[in-house]
Order: C-alpha cells, then sequence, then structure tokens
C-alpha cells in the first residue's frame, strides 16, 4: 500500500516536471525588433545638417565621428616662459633655421655617418637612415622626430619628394608689459650660448672672465672679445590683442592679455567621436537618441519618442519571460527531487 502510494505521487510529480520542462521547449523568447535603419562601420546618418560616420560596431558598443569645420581651439603663453621657434612664429622671424636634406645626403650623427634615404613613391613619403661605416640596423625618420645635425637638436617638419626638412631655433621669452591693463606682448630671443661657441670653429667653447666681463677666445690669437660685444642683437617681435601670429601650423590670434598670460584663439577643422553602447542615450545635433543592436555587427540609432517605448516594453517583456522560465526551471528540478525522495523513501523498511 505505501509502495502504490509512492507511485502515484512520483508519477504526479514527473508529469508536473515533464510539463513545465515541455512547456519551456514550447515557448519562444522574446527579443527587441525594433523599425528603422541598420547601420554597420563606415555607413553614414543625416542629423539636421551634420552627418555622422558610423566608425565601429564591436560586441554591443561603437562609436560615431563627425567633422566640425570651424571648431574653436584655444592655447596660452605664460609670461615669463619660453616658447620654441617651431611652435610659434610670425613673419620676419630671425631665431628659426631649416634645411632640406635630399635623398642620398650623408650626414654624421653620434653613432657615425649616414645616409638620408628618401621614398617619394610611398604615400605619405617616408624616410630613413641608413648607416654607411657599419653595419647598424637602418632607422625610420618621420615628421616630429628629433636629429641632431650639425650641433644642433633638430625637428623633423616634412617628407617629401624634395627629402627630409630639418627645422631648429633659439627659444623666446614671453614678456609682459608690467601695466595694470597690458595689451601687448614681446618675444625676445634667448641666445644659446653654449651651441655658438661649440658651432664656431674659431673661438673655444668655453667663456672666460677678463677684467669681471666674460669674454670669449678667439683660437687664432688666444686675444678675447667681451661675450655681450661677440654675441648678435637677440631678435624681438611686439604683438598686441587682436594681431595674428601662427602656432603650431594654424593663424591664431591674440586675445586679452594680462598680466601673466597670453591667451591665443583660432578655428580649425576638428573630428568629434560620440561613443555608444547597448540602449545608452546619445545627442546627435542637440537631439536625444539612443542606439540597438540587432547584431553583433551592426546597430539601430534612433530617436526618443515612441521607438524609445517601444524598446523599453521589449526589455519588460523579455525580463517577464526570463523570471517565467526561471520558475519552469524552479518547478522541473523539485518535481524531480520530490520523486527521486519518494521513491527512496517507498523502499525503506517497515517496522514490524
Amino acid at each position: 500500500m505505501q509502495r502504490r502510494a509512492a507511485a502515484v505521487y512520483i508519477a504526479l510529480f514527473l508529469v508536473v516536471g515533464a510539463g513545465a520542462y515541455g512547456f519551456m521547449g514550447l515557448t519562444e523568447e522574446p527579443s527587441v525588433s525594433l523599425a528603422g535603419e541598420t547601420y554597420t562601420a563606415g555607413d553614414t546618418l543625416t542629423v539636421q545638417d551634420r552627418t555622422y560616420t558610423v566608425g565601429s560596431v564591436d560586441d554591443g558598443s561603437g562609436e560615431l565621428t563627425w567633422r566640425d569645420p570651424s571648431a574653436e581651439f584655444s592655447a596660452t603663453l605664460e609670461n615669463g616662459t619660453t616658447v620654441s621657434p617651431l611652435t610659434l612664429t610670425w613673419d620676419g622671424q630671425v631665431a628659426r633655421w631649416s634645411t632640406t636634406l635630399a635623398d642620398g645626403t650623408e650626414i654624421s650623427t653620434a653613432d657615425g655617418t649616414v645616409q638620408i634615404g628618401v621614398n617619394a613613391s610611398a604615400d605619405p613619403p617616408t624616410a630613413a637612415l641608413e648607416p654607411v661605416e657599419n653595419d647598424s640596423e637602418t632607422e625610420t625618420i618621420a615628421v616630429g622626430d628629433t636629429l641632431e645635425f650639425r650641433g644642433n637638436e633638430t625637428t623633423v617638419t616634412a617628407v617629401d619628394a624634395e627629402g627630409v626638412t630639418l627645422t631648429w631655433g633659439e627659444s623666446y621669452l614671453v614678456s609682459v608689459p608690467n601695466a595694470s591693463d597690458p595689451d601687448s606682448v614681446t618675444f625676445r630671443q634667448q641666445l644659446d650660448v653654449s651651441t655658438r661657441l661649440a658651432n664656431d670653429p674659431a673661438v673655444y667653447n668655453e667663456t672666460v672672465t677678463v677684467d669681471g666681463v666674460e669674454s670669449v677666445v678667439w683660437r687664432s690669437n688666444d686675444s678675447t672679445i667681451p661675450l655681450e660685444t661677440y654675441l648678435p642683437e637677440p631678435d624681438t617681435a611686439s604683438f598686441s590683442e587682436g594681431d595674428s601670429l601662427t602656432y603650431e601650423g594654424s593663424t591664431v590670434t591674440v586675445g586679452n592679455i594680462t598680466a601673466g598670460t597670453v591667451p591665443l584663439s583660432w578655428t580649425d577643422e576638428r573630428t568629434n567621436t560620440i561613443t555608444f553602447s547597448e540602449g545608452a542615450n546619445i545627442t546627435l545635433a542637440g537631439q536625444s537618441y539612443f542606439a540597438h543592436f540587432p547584431d553583433d555587427s551592426s546597430v539601430q540609432i534612433l530617436p526618443h519618442g515612441e521607438a524609445y517605448e517601444s524598446y523599453q516594453q521589449q526589455l519588460e517583456e523579455i525580463d517577464y519571460y526570463g523570471e517565467r522560465m526561471l520558475g519552469l526551471w524552479g518547478v522541473t528540478i523539485l518535481s524531480l527531487i520530490a520523486a527521486i525522495l519518494l521513491l527512496g523513501l517507498a523502499y525503506l523498511p517497515v517496522k514490524g
């Protein structure tokens, strides 16, 4: 009798568990499906008068880029600091020099003699330093790299069919007048005495003091000349608010000068990047959008409103489905455990 009753209950639990498990297999998992265009990497979309390019789409995240042709930039020069003539230039600037080394030119470096090699057919052209006297590896050089040339630390400012252009110079001191409301700035060349002496074979590399005056010694007869007389007159240039200069290749305007700073401003093209992820809000041309990924390599970028309400509703349906599936799994597992437990109890020995 005990075993017959257990068998009935076991059958009941197995039917309940099997039914729950079978129901899980019959139901279809909901997913988000939204009306609207789908984009992949490289596609473009336009919002108002602004065009965005899909830069990347990968595993639930990505980015958009757009170019602003008149973005505003700014920089500040501090009073009393120095600025390189490779950074800040103007017409008539003296303390800036450059030379172009053609393909095949040989120069001396700390590692020996090297030959300039220019590949003008590459896009963009490339250059390298090819060892002449030893088996050292060829060194590639690019714009922005530094190179020792004739005792000067130079910067590569161009690589083209004509060769490699090296530029160097002496820095300028930023000097704002000591006034309550200054409206101008003066740049004064800072003469590099040690480099000038080292590059001049007619004089010794170090100065001496003669009657309290720092002096330069001529190699030819050991006579001296005051350092102040030997050096050229420093280059100076003054600019007022509203004047134009060239800063890092861009034409800039001098702003409202203060006792401590010289502001520079300019406009130029800038590429802006906007990142997005699943369901995240993004602002395009001042309007709110959100992103949805139908798969790993595509994205929908849709405006807020009805589309977002539908998106949220479908997410709730997915959550509800997940909760129901967890409940059915619970029923299946508990029914199986109960059936096994009853089976074990049914075969326990009976006293007496």
